[in-house]
């Protein structure tokens, strides 16, 4: 693939207008000499990417061959592009940095034009990359960091580094491709499960002229599945190399650094590729999610989906017919999706968080002070943290034998976001259980 770049002019125009520089996809990566630009005063833009160091197929490849997308950094100057390395046509394993996506998927293609580009090799000498650190990479982070925790463990890579990319590739879940219902954090190509999505993506001749074409991506149940799969990619490498990413594992790289620097002119052609990821790794310390386990925070709390001490097989995210009787993200729906996942029944006129015992009782259900593994548990207002008008109600995953409970809730952490805590054994006699149906 060939470059694209924003010409002088263009970038001339913007500055003189008071825009903001052009900026990467994750809106809090900057780049400059000594200062560290404050948010929101970036936007995002495409701008050319480069050939990727990877083994090239042959000419003759037809159409359906994958090809390479690209993300891209620039401040008052061009900067390099990030992009993936794009294996033979025949392997479903190729990985592309995710540009700013449509709204939906879409299936026309044209032709378009953009003015010739100039490139400014020395514009990017003594660059320092700085992160500011700002609430929506936070949680992203917290959504999708247990997960990137379990699957480098199981698979001998750095979390950080994968939740790193995942920020850089999608703007910190922003982009289409990353959301739900597709889920793909590193803008996979192909199919998974035979599952995949669409979109346009725009491409350079190489003479500066501009086209579009339909690209296949593959479409994952969850974050969980995108991330074995990229684990996937890092272990086996592609088709014509299987050892291509073997400098990102732990037995090859004794920190996170070697591995981003082995991901650079690899993974990405950015020569900044890996300052950029060690930015994100330091300023949100994900050197945590390398740790085996959590870290819980001082309220007890960690963000994640499921939880080994659960006697139950892990939530699913998803929604069910009568859950739209409850507030969407909040505790009480949570509850309800939960225990008709595992096959219980609730009316959907329980109530707030507090009402759920009296409601319960009132339609003859057990409701008892004794913790049970598999019930929702209400709590009143303002005990252990419970909203101070409209209580809370949780779900037992497990009792533990000094009297403890695990429960797991939602938007205790944020709004639609499943976190567990341990409540203790005085709390949990004080609270009441409600036995589904």
């Amino acid at each position: 693939m060939k470059r694209k770049l924003l010409s002088f002019q263009m970038i001339f125009a913007l500055l003189s207008v008071n825009l903001a520089p052009v900026i990467s996809h994750a809106d809090e990566l900057t780049q400059s000499e000594s200062n560290v630009v404050e948010e929101g005063t970036t936007e995002t833009t495409e701008t050319p990417s480069t050939e990727a160091t990877t083994p090239t197929t042959d000419s003759s490849t037809s159409t359906s061959e994958t090809e390479t997308g690209t993300t891209e950094t620039s401040t008052d100057t061009t900067t390099e592009s990030s992009e993936a390395v794009q294996p033979p046509a025949n392997s479903h394993e190729e990985v592309v940095p995710v540009a700013p996506q449509p709204s939906a998927p879409v299936e026309a293609t044209a032709e378009i034009s953009q003015p010739t580009p100039v490139y400014d090799a020395t514009a990017q000498l003594n660059q320092e990359i700085k992160v500011v650190k700002n609430e929506p990479t936070e949680t992203f982070i917290r959504r999708i960091g247990e997960k990137a925790r379990a699957v480098g463990q199981k698979n001998d890579l750095y979390a950080s580094v994968m939740i790193a990319q995942a920020i850089l590739e999608t703007g910190s879940g922003n982009s289409d491709l990353s959301q739900r219902p597709y889920h793909n954090l590193f803008g996979i190509k192909g199919e998974y499960e035979g599952e995949k999505v669409v979109f346009s993506t725009q491409e350079d001749d190489g003479s500066g002229k501009w086209y579009t074409i339909d690209a296949s991506f593959k479409k994952y149940p969850g974050y969980k599945e995108s991330f074995e799969d990229y684990a996937k990619l890092m272990k086996e490498g592609i088709d014509s190399n299987n050892s291509i990413y073997s400098g990102t594992w732990k037995t090859n790289a004794v920190s996170y650094r070697e591995a981003t620097k082995a991901l650079t002119g690899v993974y990405a052609t950015d020569t900044s590729y890996d300052q950029k990821l060690n930015a994100f790794i330091e300023e949100y310390d994900l050197t945590e999610y390398d740790k085996e386990k959590p870290s819980t925070s001082t309220s007890g709390i960690i963000v994640t989906d499921s939880h080994p001490d659960s006697d139950f097989k892990e939530y699913t995210g998803e929604s069910y017919s009568g859950s739209e009787a409850y507030a969407a993200g909040n505790c009480t729906q949570y509850v309800y999706n939960r225990i008709l996942q595992l096959d219980g029944y609730v009316e959907t006129t329980m109530g707030n968080g507090m009402d759920w015992a009296a409601t319960g009782k009132a339609n003859g259900y057990e409701v008892t002070n004794k913790p049970k593994a598999g019930t929702a548990v209400s709590f009143q207002p303002t005990v252990a943290g419970a909203d101070g008008t409209y209580g809370h109600v949780a779900f037992v995953e497990h009792v533990y034998a000094d009297g403890s409970i695990l429960i797991s809730e939602m938007n205790v952490a944020g709004l639609g976001m499943v976190s567990f805590r341990v409540i203790d054994k005085d709390t949990a006699n004080t609270l009441a259980y409600v036995t589904p149906k």
